[in-house]
């Protein structure tokens, strides 16, 4: 996997990475700004109506047909929060050039497409077309409406809004459905010019070689942009409540959730999300093994680690009698780990998942984009080897630190109803 990053325009920068194995191109634009009330919502919307249309193809059949005439070639936007910072994407994948049956400049004309789609929408006069606009907006408001039929995802949204209430984390990915109801063609349109003139922006090409063509290309495309990028930083820690605090949401469901948030900086960089692995985040952890399979407190258990805002979640099912034993048991747990008391084939298991989920990284296109955009936004020099040896060379008493680190900050419940004679 062999990179190559140029800058060409103001905080515009093309990343290639060549892969010889692989046998598409994969452009993908990555657009950063602040997240929050401001934008969340108006961006969730602009990545759908920059993919389905645009002004060479003003219709879903039209765009539809253009991607299956490039030999089934896809085209997606998405948006995600990365700490503070939401990254909306464009990007489109094709089969490589050597592959077309007739020769055909597949990577151009998938670079145009993305071109067109971002330069040239389906808009008029400072709008986007109002039927385009009128689907994509009701498809999100049902998105949106949807949430809270993932109720694992929604009581996790629900004790990140509590864990980090005033910070631009907490407000939700696509805003809320009254942010959504008061966008028009023309605020939207609105955000589109924003975005192009403030975002921070990263290109990535994967691809089996290096195009030196479309760097050119993409310089010439945003070379007459008037630029004004906003300062991002990707990773904000949140300080820690000085107690825990608490929230219940009586909801009619048939299992309990429970949400515990614990935030925290460990000494040694990759100490956190190593010691996670044997807390809650693995087959393996502790949190399963005990808290789920033995002590049959919930019908799962496990934590997730958030390295942009220096905190855990704890995520599990429950019936709500057990709820107070099995936040007992999850606390217990934790205070064992900061005893020391897991023996030393948890670590080892725990280096072993780590080390391999890097080793996996160049086996698809996505997985080099992330690993290059993830060294971006951590402002990590370290290569792959050096993060295997620093995984390696964890100690005990690294564990033991890392979670000692970690404070409790915010129990959420979604609590079921419960049936009474």
């Amino acid at each position: 996997m062999k990179e190559q990053i140029q800058n060409i325009g103001k905080a515009i920068e093309f990343v290639s990475i060549a892969e010889p194995k692989f046998k598409t191109n994969t452009i993908e634009m990555i657009f950063m700004l602040p997240a929050g009330k401001q934008n969340n919502s108006a961006y969730a919307l602009l990545e759908a109506l920059l993919t389905s249309t645009s002004g060479a193809y003003p219709s879903i059949a039209a765009m539809s047909k253009k991607l299956s005439s490039m030999y089934g070639a896809s085209l997606k936007g998405s948006t995600i929060k990365r700490g503070d910072v939401l990254q909306l994407s464009l990007t489109g994948s094709v089969i490589a050039n050597n592959y077309a049956l007739d020769g055909e400049d597949l990577l151009s004309e998938l670079t145009e497409l993305l071109l067109g789609c971002l330069f040239y929408p389906h808009a008029e006069n400072g709008a986007f077309a109002e039927n385009d606009f009128r689907i994509e907006k009701q498809d999100l408001l049902d998105a949106i409406e949807a949430e809270i039929n993932d109720k694992r995802a929604y009581a996790t949204d629900r004790a990140i809004a509590a864990a980090f209430e005033g910070e631009p984390f907490a407000y939700p990915l696509d805003g809320t459905a009254e942010d959504v109801e008061l966008l028009t063609p023309a605020s939207v349109y609105a955000a589109y010019e924003k975005m192009l003139c403030e975002a921070v922006v990263r290109i990535y090409h994967v691809g089996p070689q290096h195009a030196p063509e479309l760097a050119a290309r993409l310089q010439e495309a945003f070379g007459d942009l008037e630029r004004c990028p906003v300062e991002l930083t990707f990773k904000t820690p949140s300080p820690c409540k000085p107690e825990p605090v608490r929230v219940t949401e009586p909801m009619a469901v048939t299992q309990s959730k429970l949400v515990i948030v614990f935030k925290g900086e460990a000494p040694k960089k990759y100490a956190l999300n190593l010691m996670n692995l044997m807390y809650g985040g693995s087959p393996f952890s502790m949190l399963f093994n005990n808290v789920r399979e033995k002590m049959s407190l919930c019908y799962y258990c496990s934590s997730r680690f958030v390295a942009s805002k220096q905190a855990v979640f704890v995520s599990s099912g429950v019936e709500l009698e057990n709820a107070e034993k099995a936040h007992e048991a999850i606390l217990a747990q934790l205070d064992a780990v900061r005893r020391g008391e897991f023996d030393d084939e948890m670590l080892e298991n725990a280096k072993r998942s780590a080390v391999n989920s890097l080793h996996g990284i160049g086996d698809t296109p996505s997985s080099c984009i992330g690993w290059s955009h993830g060294r971006y936004c951590d402002d990590e020099a370290m290569s792959i080897a050096e993060i295997v040896a620093a995984y390696q060379g964890m100690t005990r008493q690294d564990m033991i630190d890392a979670a000692n680190a970690l404070q409790e900050d915010t129990i959420y419940l979604m609590q079921q109803e419960v049936a009474h004679e």
